[in-house]
């Protein structure tokens, strides 16, 4: 794992900035064209030569989240079979539950996904099918049913 980016308040805006134009929500941009061109444009403007891992986790660290729309993005379905084997593999290689895209804990966990479940999946489903299978379903509180209250008037004639 590489050491942490340490951004002062400018390059923080800039970082910013340049997530705020891609328009793409962040757990959508890993492995993808917006994402490279993020990472050119975020090296261009604060000038470090910081590599995709490193501006992520900057991205996670520093980076307001966007109020973007989650795209329907087309990715290899996964089972229900498969899901275990994913959040297992996710389990083993991850830090805490989780990894992180650009990673050697993402290559080896992806290359034990590909061996184990006989799939070759690319990069960018394989972290598309983690972020699916890590997301909790929303379910909404239950609504309690208010009963009107009539108020009778009195007539006083």
């Amino acid at each position: 794992m590489l050491s942490a980016l340490k951004l002062n308040d400018i390059e923080q805006e800039h970082l910013q900035d340049v997530y705020n134009a891609t328009g793409i929500p962040r757990e959508e941009l890993p492995y993808s064209e917006a994402f490279t061109k993020l990472c050119q444009d975020f090296q261009d403007r604060v000038f470090k030569n910081a590599v995709p891992e490193q501006v992520f986790g900057a991205l996670l660290k520093y980076g307001r989240a966007g109020s973007f729309q989650a795209n329907q993005v087309a990715h290899a379905s996964v089972t229900v079979d498969l899901s275990k084997i994913l959040k297992t593999t996710v389990r083993k290689h991850g830090k805490a539950g989780k990894v992180l895209p650009y990673s050697s804990e993402f290559d080896s966990a992806l290359a034990e996904f590909n061996k184990v479940s006989g799939l070759t999946l690319s990069a960018r489903d394989f972290w598309l099918s983690i972020c699916k299978s890590q997301a909790k379903p929303r379910t909404l509180p239950p609504r309690k049913k208010v009963k009107k209250e009539v108020e009778e008037e009195e007539d006083g004639e």
